[in-house]
């Protein structure tokens, strides 16, 4: 993992030269397989990581020290998201069970179990506003919890072998992103079991216009802070920008090489926004950190159905290894990525 830094705050619109500046802090090789899964508590002070060598490490980015490690040997671990507390987390099971762990970090005791998916959770994403979380697993359906009970308060069958999730910044609209049939939902997280009150849908006129099958698989789903903008991630060499008012497909950032392998990215955790919304940061399987300027026009020179590709303005050389994750600080200019290793 290596910790990216050029030790300053982020309360301000980052400009090319910020990221460009950007210097390796720190690099850490806690971990013998790859990293999957990153996470930053409300006030950016600690980050938390999964891997597929079923551990859970817990860093300081103020001091840049490892804090502490946790096992989960016998139900492995993935998608570990800090509540609002930051010595407390709840990540996904990737063996033996399909039950969520609620775990403190301080004394490494579980506070609670949630029980309910018959089959692996892909999506996990805390509400920004409140102790409710949405989960998604494959084949199922999206369940809605609360940290304080043990049963899920809702559920939606959504019919998708594969439910992509994200909160808008207000908590007030959550949407799920479904593959199959290229659509994104929204929902009022207030009147969670009723029908969405939009739906886009997804068109990628490249894929149908070069007679590809089908559009690459879809790994996770992401507002960016003003709520004006949704990514959808994918596991292949592009990434879509929608406009999440009108779910007009903005942008296609292209560019990196796809990791291919869906399992691998399951989350998204390869791509983020930068705090401010303007920039997108993705890994890609070169092991480059790739970052797209969402505010650049496209040339008008391409032909209509590449007119919305958008290239990357800068990358950035940092693993051997393909990029799994990347992470931006919410607050200060500070960005995690990660394969076996974690730098920033």
């Amino acid at each position: 993992m290596e910790i990216l830094n050029n030790h300053k705050q982020t309360n301000q619109v980052l400009s090319l030269a910020h990221l460009q500046n950007l210097k390796k802090a720190k690099e850490f090789y806690d971990n013998s397989q790859t990293i999957t899964a990153l996470d930053f508590d409300c006030s950016g002070e600690f980050c938390v990581t999964a891997s597929t060598d079923e551990t859970i490490n817990l860093y300081n980015c103020l001091t840049g020290r490892h804090e502490s490690f946790s096992v989960s040997k016998k139900y492995g671990v993935h998608l570990t998201r800090f509540t609002h507390s930051s010595s407390e987390i709840v990540y996904a099971s990737t063996k033996g069970n399909d039950t969520l762990r609620y775990l403190s970090l301080r004394d490494n005791q579980f506070i609670r179990y949630f029980r309910g998916h018959q089959s692996r959770v892909v999506a996990l994403e805390m509400s920004p506003v409140d102790d409710q979380f949405l989960t998604g697993s494959i084949d199922e359906g999206v369940r809605l919890w609360d940290l304080r009970q043990p049963n899920s308060i809702d559920f939606i069958d959504i019919q998708s072998e594969r439910p992509c999730l994200g909160y808008d910044p207000s908590g007030l609209v959550f949407a799920i992103g479904k593959r199959s049939n290229k659509t994104v939902q929204l929902y009022d997280s207030r009147k969670f079991g009723q029908s969405p009150f939009d739906t886009f849908q997804i068109d990628d006129k490249y894929v149908d216009s070069n007679g590809l099958s089908s559009p690459p698989e879809w790994t996770g789903l992401k507002f960016s802070n003003d709520g004006q903008k949704i990514l959808i991630t994918t596991s292949g060499d592009v990434h879509y920008l929608v406009d999440a008012f009108n779910g007009q497909l903005k942008q296609r950032l292209i560019g990196h090489v796809g990791l291919d392998n869906a399992s691998a990215c399951l989350g998204g955790e390869e791509t983020s926004f930068t705090p401010d919304g303007q920039y997108v940061i993705s890994g890609s399987r070169d092991g480059l950190l790739i970052i797209w300027d969402t505010t650049k026009s496209i040339d008008s020179s391409n032909t209509p159905s590449e007119n919305i590709d958008l290239r990357p303005i800068y990358t950035l050389n940092h693993h051997v290894r393909p990029t799994q994750v990347t992470r931006f600080n919410p607050t200060k200019l500070l960005m995690i990525s990660a394969c076996t290793d974690l730098v920033g």
